[in-house]
């Protein structure tokens, strides 16, 4: 039944008896296992995931895949397009009672946070909007709290973290990075880099000042196109840097923490079952961050980690 619609008194699902007479035994299954089957339509589509999904990304892929692998309901999806909200809010409208909705990324998080849809709603790789107002979330990126402890036992002499963004997508997030770095005892300078040719005085600015440059998720810093030069000021100025993902590890960068995607979809598929049914769905598990290091970079900036941190860390492969 769609979300919004009362449930009337007198509602029936008329079911026709099967005439079974005169007819085979095999005849007569079939005709059972129609009735069973008729009769179960509806409790089959009692509950569904609709997953609002805002880009075609590798990474929300492979949440994507996992959730739809451990989701115990069905998994519809509606990607987002220009007009995604109105959409989306028109197919939540029409869901079945009990189904709930995953917002899948920031991108969808945010515009679920902005329609303020009714309903069960579990926010998978969630923006800042979702994060502050406290529904079931999973962030988008390793909790700050956690980004700190690593950085305190991976860079343990850093004190100014230097911090690179493009202001018109990641204002705010730079800006939540810099209170929760601040919380943890650290300097930050915040450097705006519009378009990719203001990066080298965004760089220059950051030289000889910033003891470790903390990537954020950004387009317009950190690119393919980018990442050589990037790398080289990072070593010819001695300025570790903690990339966005275990392939700028693979380049050179110091470390990078990121998450299981699989264990995130498993843990969405876990939050979903259980706004659909909180009685009887277990807690879902938390996922845990994966952290990424390169040894060579680390013996260049005369940077020594002990045994029991490395068991802890991956080194991507070349």
């Amino acid at each position: 039944m769609p979300h919004g619609w009362a449930a009337r008194k007198d509602a029936r699902c008329p079911v026709y008896p099967l005439r079974m007479q005169h007819r085979t035994p095999s005849a007569r299954a079939a005709a059972a296992a129609l009735l069973v089957a008729l009769l179960a339509v509806p409790a089959a589509h009692a509950a569904r995931v609709l997953v609002a999904q805002g880009a075609d990304t590798p990474r929300l892929e492979k949440t994507l895949a996992a959730l739809r692998e451990r989701s115990p309901l069905p998994v519809d999806v509606l990607p987002l397009s220009a007009n995604g909200g109105a959409a989306l809010g028109a197919a939540w409208a029409r869901s079945d009672r009990g189904s709930v909705l995953v917002a899948l990324g920031p991108r969808a998080s945010d515009e679920v946070v902005k329609l303020g849809l009714a309903g069960p709603v579990v926010h998978c790789l969630a923006g800042l909007d979702a994060m502050r107002a406290g529904v079931p979330a999973i962030p988008s990126e390793v909790p700050m709290d956690q980004q700190a402890a690593w950085l305190a036992r991976l860079v343990p002499g850093a004190k100014t973290v230097g911090v690179l963004f493009d202001p018109a997508q990641n204002t705010r997030r730079a800006e939540a990075h810099a209170a929760a770095l601040g919380s943890a005892g650290y300097r930050t300078m915040l450097r705006a880099v519009p378009t990719p040719a203001a990066l080298p005085a965004a760089l220059d600015g950051l030289a000889g000042r910033a003891d470790v440059l903390l990537a954020l998720p950004d387009a317009t810093v950190y690119t393919r196109e980018s990442s050589r030069g990037l790398l080289l000021y990072s070593f010819r100025r001695r300025i570790p840097i903690a990339g966005p993902s275990d392939s700028w590890v693979r380049m050179g960068s110091l470390y990078a923490l990121d998450w299981d995607y699989a264990e995130v979809g498993a843990a969405c598929a876990a939050m979903a079952a259980r706004e659909a049914n909180p009685a009887t769905a277990p807690a879902p598990a938390a996922p845990r961050p994966r952290v990424f290091v390169n040894a060579k970079s680390a013996a260049h900036f005369g940077i020594a980690w002990d045994p029991e941190l490395l068991r802890q860390a991956e080194m991507p492969r070349e």
